[in-house]
């Protein structure tokens, strides 16, 4: 590849020389330090720019990722590096980007939240937050992460600094000829400098003739019962429909954006910060988000109490007073055959949003 070159007074063109890049690790810091060079926008429609990632996560088993990066949409790409002389650039960094993908697969959100407070002292979506800034929720950040998690609908990169022909077709055969909910690519990064000017040209390998799916959707009332309905009995479509009346008449409401699980979410404003409290999903999964109450200062003497009132309703006995997590429990057992349980959850919901506003 020539790269031609000029300033705006210039005359003439002046040829870039190519720059070896020394070694794998300044690769890793490259995606690390600026994962939205990732094309992303060439592997998969309306899918936003990776804005975090950290490099060597470890996965139990198996080793560390040399690079895992995040978007507000909560999509995850599984990055690792090679450079064009060492071997394992054909057939090795397959296998092994696969094994990597293999054990991320099925892994929680608070198990990847815990490990990247582990390397980078912040949780996962304090650390997002920082770069997005706004525009988006911790709660459907939340959600696409585990739903990337639970489907392994990674996007697999094997960065180079020069691509050869066997790691190329192996891609594109993997690409072309699979219908996976993953997507694996090779991502050529090419450097030249001209004086004191230097060139960076990302080139992607690896994209599928087919029409990359949306991997996210937006969700309306209609929508989400339609869902809940396929899934759960109609006593619990009753109580979830209950549930969510009464939220959107005390509080803020708002419905994910998964492609195959539907979400409503009840929200306070907190400090300006919008802070779920519970998620109820179209599988009659209620979620207790004790780990977003917590991430947004929410005190954990109001949480203690908060806990305490949920504690109570006998379904909810067995949840632990754990704020870095959102526990999880099926609306079929919290609620049905159980005495007043739909009242005493609605009664600790709007205690907390009375303490929240009580204390601002």
């Amino acid at each position: 590849m020539k790269i031609l070159i000029r300033s705006n007074k210039a005359k003439n063109w002046k040829s870039a020389e190519s720059i070896k890049i020394k070694g794998e690790v300044e690769l890793q810091n490259l995606l690390a330090e600026s994962p939205s060079l990732i094309p992303v926008d060439e592997i998969r429609e309306e899918v936003s720019h990776f804005v975090f990632a950290v490099r060597e996560f470890g996965l139990p088993g198996s080793g560390s990722t040399d690079v895992l990066a995040f978007n507000p949409s909560g999509d995850i790409a599984i990055i690792e590096c090679k450079l064009a002389t060492n071997p394992e650039s054909k057939r090795k960094v397959i296998g092994q980007i696969f094994e990597y993908a293999a054990y991320l697969w099925n892994m929680s959100y608070e198990e990847v939240d815990s490990r990247v407070q582990r390397l980078k002292g912040k949780g996962l979506w304090d650390l997002v937050a920082e770069v997005v800034k706004e525009g988006w929720d911790e709660e459907s950040f939340r959600s696409g992460v585990k739903q990337s998690l639970e489907s392994g609908s990674f996007i697999l990169i094997i960065a180079v600094d020069e691509i050869n022909k066997d790691l190329k077709r192996t891609v594109r055969y993997l690409n072309e000829c699979s219908k996976s909910t993953f997507s694996l690519h090779a991502l050529e990064m090419r450097r030249f400098q001209s004086d004191d000017v230097e060139i960076l040209v990302p080139h992607l390998h690896g994209i599928s003739p087919r029409p990359p799916e949306s991997p996210k959707k937006e969700w309306t009332e209609e929508m989400y019962f339609d869902e809940l309905d396929k899934y759960v009995e109609p006593e619990v479509v009753n109580v979830v429909r209950e549930l969510y009346e009464w939220a959107r008449n005390i509080a803020n409401l708002q419905f994910g954006r998964g492609k195959r699980t539907g979400s409503f979410t009840l929200y306070y404003l907190v400090k300006g910060k919008i802070t779920s409290v519970f998620t109820i999903y179209t599988n009659g999964v209620l979620s207790l988000n004790y780990g977003a109450l917590l991430s947004h200062n929410v005190d954990e003497k109001t949480l203690d109490e908060f806990h305490n009132m949920i504690h109570k309703i006998p379904a909810f006995e067995y949840i632990p007073a754990d704020f870095s997590k959102w526990p999880e429990i099926k609306a079929s057992d919290a609620f049905l055959n159980q005495s007043r349980a739909v009242e005493k959850f609605k009664e600790a919901v709007l205690w907390l949003k009375n303490k929240i506003h009580s204390e601002m």
